[in-house]
């Protein structure tokens, strides 16, 4: 068994269904849990049946490619995370360009906890969608370019089980838990992931080899905690980070 393909999967999946979770408990509780719950599930589903599509043709792909595109779509995604909490940290974040509230406020327009709300239906599954993509990426990034797809796959099987548990066994907790710190952990392991596999399609040796991955996130996450501290210090914040 090839221990590293198994655990980046999992740790990879893991970082995207967080993000999930993040944007379902948004929904869930401004439109109902059931909302929510229909349009995670049916965008989850329906990555999973493209995946098995045509996942098998990536494997023709050079893993050196694999390895760029994925940290590459991993520190593009990443960044833009990163800017959003940057700012929201430093009191930078203006209310009109905060997510979180634009979301809540359009759900709340368009019905609340109404038993069918089309608009909460659309939004969890855009997000879902997006973030189920990015998992099978790293699944199939992981599984073709070491011929683990069991690993690969067992991973991530075993991040939903892990997530899913917690998030059933915590579920009244959870729905207290702010978003806002959730995506701070997200954007830092994203950044430091992405960072970790572009290096590798590089060919760039990473001292302590895939332990890397840890301290590339621990990298991050002080220099989003420093960049904030900086700025709010450097002038004018034009909206209170109190609500984190």
């Amino acid at each position: 068994m090839q221990t590293g393909v198994f655990v980046g999967a999992f740790a990879g999946s893991l970082i995207e269904l967080v993000e999930i979770l993040a944007v379902a408990l948004v929904v869930g509780r401004v439109a109902g849990w059931r909302n929510a719950f229909i349009g995670t599930g049916s965008a989850a589903a329906l990555v999973i049946v493209g995946g098995l599509v045509v996942g098998a043709g990536l494997t023709r792909i050079p893993e050196r490619w694999l390895e760029i595109v994925a940290g590459l779509i991993l520190i593009g995604f990443g960044q833009w995370w990163v800017r959003g909490i940057v700012k929201y940290y430093a009191g930078r974040l203006p209310p009109h360009e905060d997510e979180d509230m634009r979301l809540e406020v359009q759900l709340a327009q368009s019905g609340g906890r109404a038993s069918w709300n089309w608009v909460a239906v659309a939004t969890a599954f855009k997000s879902s969608l997006l973030e189920s993509f990015e998992i099978a990426l790293v699944v199939v990034t992981l599984g073709a370019a070491n011929a683990a797809w069991n690993e690969a796959i067992g991973g991530a099987i075993a991040a939903t089980v892990v997530l899913l548990t917690v998030a059933f066994m915590l579920r009244a907790p959870l729905s207290k838990v702010p978003v806002k710190p959730m995506k701070f952990i997200a954007a830092m392991l994203l950044m430091g992931f992405g960072t970790y596999w572009l290096g590798e399609g590089f060919d760039i040796h990473w001292p302590t080899g895939a332990w890397a991955i840890l301290w590339l996130t621990g990298l991050w996450g002080v220099g989003m905690a420093l960049t904030a501290t900086l700025l709010r210090q450097d002038g004018n914040p034009q909206a209170p980070a109190g609500r984190a």
